[in-house]
């Protein structure tokens, strides 16, 4: 079927705008992302004459991440549900924050313990781990679910960084000298990951004026050294790294000043499962890195290998059996996992129906005034995919050959994007699906609001918007004739 250009954009866009006011429904989680991947399919084949072939292909190469993430979400959460079923998750989150809900706990979770846990695992496990932590401080619900998703700030860098990698990869760039360009573009997100986290504490303690204003100095502190400290270890240590090393020592750093200096009486052994988990991961990196192409790797390299060795250690910690947790655990996999999964397999069809790269290239017709929609389409894919990876590969190519068209080098157009689509995936359906469904129970025995998607968005798409306006200005001003570095 042909139709006028004009008309074949607004159409391109439907399937995006049918997910977000679904997402905004009281429908089961899984409506929203089958509605759009069946509203994609259509307008992919119909209007913009996609081979079928394609589309399949793309779906057919996307089932080993899918089960991927469904295997990972499935450790993350049964680990989350042995740790908090033995009283584990509140001991270590009475050791991290023995003040109690705090500006310095606020921002040790969204600058450091968040941060760490997605740049070792990725997939939303941050998420999975790091909501109970907050709420155990003594947050409300709905405050948890958002310290929490200003954690997902140093998303180039999460599961070590592939998503970056394959940026360096199609802008035909060195991976290290990407990684400090995308660092330098991530400058915006973690200073206002820290500034909105601040604000939140700020909030919970009621404080207003002078000190509400040395809040907000503080939490922009805070997310400027993340910031810092993310561009110095990729220098030093290289990307796949720089993300967990900044991470951590901003926990650390962070810790030390809630603790008072004290880190004794230690957690005692319910650090031990994370530490699998953790130190698992980073084992697995690293042995899988060198035996590529290998059928064994994926499984290695995996978190939930891990996360479930984790969940093994938590119950000979703890006394062996816990009625009812396979089945808790199983339903909360299905409210999580699978709606994760449909969003993905979303993006894949937008990508394979042609979608996303029309809705790309009607922005590239704008010439120059496509530099400031640069990190609006970043952002978009990010939204659309939740994953660094999916972003680049989606609108990575389009965001380049546009971009050397404009005076701005591969290798500035691709860490815009890189920085923009990661960060894009705290206001994505299958973010806030996790983080509500995380916490919706919670919000119903608390002083806070009921916890709902709507709210979710109703913060996280203004400060995605705002972070926009500042990387806009950035890509407008800065970018055209830059050298690479």
């Amino acid at each position: 079927m042909k139709v006028g250009s004009e008309v074949t954009v607004v159409l391109a866009a439907v399937p995006l705008l049918v997910v977000v006011a679904l997402l905004l429904s009281r429908l089961p989680a899984w409506v929203p992302p089958v509605a759009g991947i069946i509203g994609a399919l259509i307008v992919g084949l119909a209007v913009l004459d996609a081979p079928l072939a394609e589309v399949t292909e793309a779906v057919g190469g996307s089932l080993g991440t899918l089960l991927k993430v469904l295997a990972i979400i499935g450790g993350g959460v049964t680990l989350a549900r042995v740790m908090d079923r033995t009283g584990a998750q509140r001991q270590l989150a009475d050791w991290l924050a023995a003040g109690g809900a705090s500006l310095g706990s606020a921002l040790m979770m969204a600058n450091g313990v968040v941060p760490f846990m997605e740049s070792v695992t990725g997939f939303g496990v941050s998420l999975i781990i790091g909501l109970p932590l907050t709420l155990a401080f003594g947050f409300n619900a709905y405050r948890a679910a958002l310290i929490t998703l200003m954690g997902i700030v140093i998303g180039p860098w999460g599961s070590m960084g592939p998503g970056t990698l394959l940026g360096a990869e199609l802008a035909g760039q060195p991976l290290t000298e990407f990684g400090l360009a995308t660092a330098a573009m991530n400058f915006p997100a973690t200073i206002i990951s820290g500034t909105v986290t601040a604000f939140i504490a700020a909030r919970h303690a009621k404080v207003r004026g002078a000190k509400l204003f040395g809040y907000l100095v503080i939490g922009a502190g805070s997310g400027l050294m993340l910031g810092v400290l993310v561009l110095v270890s990729n220098w030093l240590l290289g990307t796949p790294v720089a993300g967990a090393v900044a991470a951590a020592i901003m926990t650390v750093g962070w810790l030390l000043i809630v603790r008072r200096g004290a880190l004794r009486p230690g957690p005692g052994g319910s650090i031990v499962p994370y530490a699998v988990l953790v130190l698992g991961t980073i084992f697995g990196q690293v042995v899988s890195s060198g035996f590529d192409g290998q059928w064994w790797t994926e499984i290695v390299a995996s978190p939930a290998l891990y996360a479930f060795a984790g969940v093994g250690v938590a119950l000979w910690q703890y006394g062996g059996r816990s009625p009812g947790l396979a089945r808790d655990a199983f339903k909360l996999w299905l409210n999580t996992g699978v709606p994760t999964a449909l969003y993905i397999l979303f993006g894949v069809v937008m990508e394979g129906g042609d979608i996303a790269d029309t809705l790309a290239q009607s922005l590239a017709n704008l010439g120059n005034g496509y530099l400031v929609l640069m990190p609006l389409v970043g952002a978009l894919g990010g939204y659309m995919t939740a994953s660094g990876t999916g972003t680049n590969a989606m609108f990575g190519p389009t965001q380049v050959a546009v971009g050397v068209q404009l005076d701005v080098h591969p290798q500035w157009s691709m860490a815009m994007n890189n920085a923009a689509g990661c960060w894009g995936t705290i206001a994505s359906p299958a973010r806030v699906e996790l983080a509500y469904q995380l916490s919706r129970g919670a919000s119903m025995h608390d002083d806070g609001p009921t916890v709902t998607r709507g709210r979710l968005l109703a913060v996280t798409v203004p400060v995605l918007a705002a972070t926009s306006l500042v990387w806009a200005a950035m890509a407008y001003f800065l970018l055209p004739g830059l050298q690479p570095l």
